[in-house]
This record gives C-alpha cells, structure tokens and sequence, in this order.
C-alpha cells in the first residue's frame, strides 16, 4: 500500500484520537528508503496489567491550584483515588464536549457538563492531555526502540501530528486544538511550527482504516462509514472511483450526531433529552436510577452513581437483548432491598428497562443514515462501522435490523476498531485516497456591490449607499456566495474573490482583511444580509488578513482623482479559498507592476 518513505533523515508522526471516554496514540517511524508501518501505543501508565490495550480514558484529576495530578488510565489507580478525595482534586471527564462549535442545536446547556477547572478553559485542558499523552508515546517508542532515546529531541523537534475531530467539528475548532499544541509545547508558535499540526475528521480517518484492511467492497456502489464514539456519532458517504490508484470521492455532506444534539423524546428520553454516543447511554441510565430507586435509599447520589458507573463498565458493554437480564454488581451481601430487585449487592435490570436507555441512539444512528441515503444519487448497499460503541452487541442488532428494510447490508470488522480514528489518521497522511469532499455549508464573503439605479433590490437599498474616495457609489449589506452547500469540492479547486480597494492616503494601504462567513440555514445564502430568516443563521469562520504595505510605492505613480478634485488611489484584492481538504486553506493575492504576490494569516473565531 505505501511507497518506501524518500525523505532524507528519520521522521516521527503521531496521531492522537482524543475521544469523549477514551483516547488513543498510533505512530509511524518514517526512515529513508523503508515502507512506513503504523504502530498503536500499547502500554500506559496504569495500564501495565493490561498488556496489548490501546486505549486510556480521557478523564484528568487536577487539584486546586488547577495543577494536573493524574491522567488516562493513571486515574483508576488507587492511590490517586485516594488523594483525589482526600486532597478535593477536579475530576475533569467528557472535556472534548466543551469543543463543540456554537452552531450544534443542543438541549442541555455545556454547565450540565463536568466541570473544567476555574483557572483553565478548554483550550488549556486540551494542550495538558495532549502533553500527557506525548509524553506516554515517548515512554513506549523509547521503551521498544532504545536507539531512538537519543534521537528523540531530534524527532519530536520536527515530527507532524495528526488529530482526529468529529465531522461537525470547524475551523474555530482546528485553531483550539492548534493552539493546544502549541501551549503544550509539542509545535513553536510559527507558520513552520503550525504547518505541523494536521487534522482529519473521524469519518475520513475511518474510511481509510476500512479501506486498508480490505472491508470495503470494491464495487460500484456508495457505502456509510459510520464512527460510533463515546460522544458523537459521525457518518459519512463515500464512493470508491479508481482501485489503481485507489481513490474515493465524499457523496453526501458528513454529518455528526452530538452528546447534546437536540431532539424530542418521550418516556426515559425527556429525562435527559439527549442523544449520540455510548455516554449518552450511561447518561440515560443515571436519570432512569434515580427515578426508579427515588423511593429507596439507595437513590442517594453516591449510591445512583456508583451503580451507573458498574452499569457503563459491565452491562451496558454485554447487553444483548429485551429478552436479557442484567445484574448490575455494586455493593456487598448485605446491601438489600427487594422492593427495587437489590439483592447481595446487585442490582436486577430487566431488558425492557435497559433496551429503552439505548433507543434514542439507536433511532438517531438510523436517521442520520437515512439524510445521507437520501442527501445523494448514488445507490448506497452497505454501512460499517467503527467506534467503541460498534461493540454494543445490542446497539449492532438493533441496528442491522432496522436497516434491513432499506436493503443495507452493515459490517462490522473484526480488527479493534476503537483505533479506527488514530490509524486511520496516519493512514489519511500516508496515503489520502479521498479526492473530493461535499460542502457541509454554503460559504460567503459580506460586501457592498456598485450600486446600480436600474437594479430594484439596489433602489429599496437606497438608505444604505455610500460613496467611496473615488466618487463612486456602493450598497451596504451584500453577501457574495463563493460555494453553495452540496457543492462536491476537490483539494485541487480554487475559490476567488475580487474585492477593489479605494484609499484616501497611501498610508492607510497596510493591512487588507476579510472575514469568511457560513450560511447555516436550508437552501442558499441570499444576496443581501437583510434577507436573512434569522441573523443567528450567518455566522463568522474566520478572518483572512494579509500585510499588503509593499503595494504603497507602486500607488504611488498613480493619478487618480475623484470628481470633486480629491486625489485617492486604488488596488485590487483578492481573497482566495480551498475547501477540499479537511482544513480550509485561505489566501490574499494582489499584484505589484506584473508580480502576483499573496500571503495569508487566517484567524479563527
């Protein structure tokens, strides 16, 4: 599958799956003229009685000076337990779904969430995890090849990181976790250091996880690649359109079902209002406890949480069927209480109460591969999928079953796929076999048009004029879309803008900016911001800037004059987008005498 690596001297690259309950590291060890191969860290701290697991929970225990104490599997350990209580560490646990863009609809507010500590934002927490399990990965790689124990400053002074993130995660998003590197030293604060740091959505990492083990049938239908996580559920389309070299175009917008997306349920469901990855089934079971032993003393908080915890750690993991009963150990012999089936310590669930726990996940999956079935032309024969929550025998059956009437056949690979992500990371940096991707959303530039008295939009616009230095007039509040939604993308295509500058003095000719706007509501953009349904629906990516001050003494010579005699000048500028890798990339051009010249500085918000 790989080509032997050209480069001239060693080169490390890891790739981190930082997953709402568990995290994973792989690497791959590039050496001039060897065939890359991808290793998963295997062993960590805590973890040293569980030889081959390549996962640790993503929890952190900071004290109160918001001081990291314990991390991943190090969190388990008695001893930090202990402290941990006696000392009132932090607890911060499901940290990743602080990250959540503004625009995912949620019907819990981010305060129902565990807690960061009060001198950290989510930023901070993230380049601590980040730190910790680099510092793992150096452990375990030094550990297996002590020749590289010297090498290492060498290799992780120069080496790439991949990150994994949800579908629905953005560009705000990327410029956190790219900002988390660099605060937890992993990359310096330059263009050099930041060009380090890649990203891949858990949908594409997983594809090519699929592809490289040989699950995806090579026909000529388009298949689901479904990341079944702890927080979020992510689903993509993908065809298969050469097989040499094999490449793979997106067909239908990836879609991502959060921890906290909203919907409306009944029954347990309105408890919580919830729905996505495996958590939220944990979460369910937590509220459906407390309603059920409200009457017993084993309702009290510590009790409840104690048994939702053996829940998530054993039942929920073993669950088959509405015809299963589930025992739930966590107490002693003399824990009783037969009016609520508490009997020697555990706790009697019947199937019918464990299988509701699991439906809003179950029903959500089934309609988000409903929207890409329908979202695309192309006949769609199989779904697979990956993920911790993929090895819920119940949540697969249930699964299967209810796509069985849309003649989907569903895979699930034998190999571990909780590493999904974290290889398949490597695997998309190795050897990205995706050529094209579908917008999500529909992507604008804000602008004032010439205003044109002929035009009858412009005329109702008449209030909004304004005249620049050269006398000419504009309208306020135009929007102009650059990529509609739907829009197949690929990495090659180039998006351009021209916007033209008027200045009254050379010295305002410094810095030229342009902010990149989403649509986020159904159909297209309208032309105009005050045809918007809801401002709330145009929301700022990011900021393109660049530093155009060269351009002063070429203005210089020009001899341009307004009507009323006012002397200004003029340049063109154009803003430049790509939008079919997994980041987007943004450019500022303009021309100096017959030299293009462009840079760019994008600043998410």
């Amino acid at each position: 599958m790989f080509k032997p690596y050209s480069g001239s001297s060693k080169r490390l690259v890891l790739a981190f799956d930082v997953g709402t309950t568990f995290s994973g590291v792989s690497f791959c060890i590039l050496d001039p003229g060897e065939v890359p191969v991808i290793r998963s860290i295997t062993k960590y701290p805590g973890q040293e009685h569980e030889a081959g697991s390549s996962r640790i929970p993503s929890v952190i225990y900071y004290d109160k000076q918001g001081l990291m104490q314990a991390a991943g599997a190090e969190t388990l350990l008695a001893v930090n337990t202990e402290k941990a209580e006696d000392e009132e560490w932090l607890k911060v646990q499901w940290f990743k779904l602080h990250m959540r863009p503004k625009s995912m609809p949620v019907s819990l507010p981010i305060s129902a969430l565990p807690p960061l500590p009060s001198q950290k934002n989510i930023t901070h927490v993230f380049a601590d995890f980040l730190t910790y399990l680099s510092s793992c990965a150096q452990k375990f790689i030094c550990d297996a090849q002590a020749s590289l124990t010297g090498m290492w400053p060498t290799l992780i002074a120069d080496a790439v990181f991949i990150i994994g993130h949800p579908n629905g995660w953005e560009g705000a998003q990327q410029s956190k976790l790219r900002r988390s590197a660099i605060l937890s030293r992993l990359i310096p604060n330059t263009p050099e250091g930041r060009a380090r740091v890649k990203f891949v959505t858990e949908g594409e990492a997983s594809l090519h996880y699929c592809i490289r083990g040989g699950m995806v049938a090579k026909n000529n239908d388009a298949f689901i690649i479904a990341d079944l996580g702890g927080g979020t559920l992510d689903f993509s389309a993908y065809k298969l359109t050469e097989m040499q070299p094999l490449c793979a175009d997106e067909v239908a917008p990836s879609d991502c079902l959060s921890f906290f997306n909203e919907v409306s349920f009944t029954h347990i469901e309105m408890i919580l209002g919830i729905l996505g990855g495996s958590t939220s089934v944990t979460q369910r079971a937590e509220a459906f406890l407390k309603q059920k032993l409200k009457d017993s003393k084993y309702g009290a908080d510590e009790f409840v949480d104690l048994i939702a915890k053996r829940f998530d750690e054993t039942a929920k993991k073993v669950f088959r069927s509405v015809d299963d009963v589930c025992l739930v150990t966590f107490g002693t012999t003399a824990d009783k209480d037969l009016d609520h089936n508490i009997r020697g310590g555990k706790m009697r669930l019947s199937g019918q109460e464990v299988a509701p726990l699991f439906e809003p996940s179950v029903r959500s999956a089934v309609a988000a591969i409903c929207r890409q079935i329908d979202s695309t032309d192309n006949e769609i024969s199989s779904v697979y999928l990956v993920g911790g929550f993929s090895a819920s025998p119940y949540f697969t059956t249930v699964l299967k079953k209810r796509l069985l009437k849309f003649h989907i056949d569903v895979n699930i690979p034998d190999d571990q796929t909780a590493k999904a992500v974290a290889d398949g990371a490597l695997l998309f940096y190795l050897n990205n076999f995706v050529s094209s991707r579908v917008a999500k959303v529909s992507y604008c530039l804000g602008g004032s048009p010439f205003f044109n008295s002929r035009k009858i939009e412009h005329i109702k616009r008449a209030d909004s004029r304004y005249s620049n230095p050269s006398g000419d007039m504009f309208v306020r509040g135009g929007l102009f879309t650059i990529l509609k939604k739907d829009t197949s993308v690929t990495e090659q295509t180039v998006y351009r803008e021209t916007f033209r500058q008027d200045v009254e003095s050379l010295a305002s000719v410094s810095t030229f900016t342009a902010s990149v706007l989403v649509y986020l509501g159904t159909g297209y953009p309208p032309e105009w911001k005050d045809e918007l349904p809801d401002k709330k629906l145009l929301k700022k990516l990011c900021t393109v800037s660049a530093d155009v001050s060269s351009l002063r003494r070429i203005l210089a010579k020009q001899n341009l004059y307004a009507p009323d005699g006012t002397r200004y000048w003029n340049y063109d500028a154009d803003v430049i987008l790509l939008f079919g890798g997994p980041e987007l990339q943004a450019q500022i051009a303009w021309r100096e005498n017959v030299r293009v010249c462009s840079e760019f500085f994008l600043s998410n918000v």
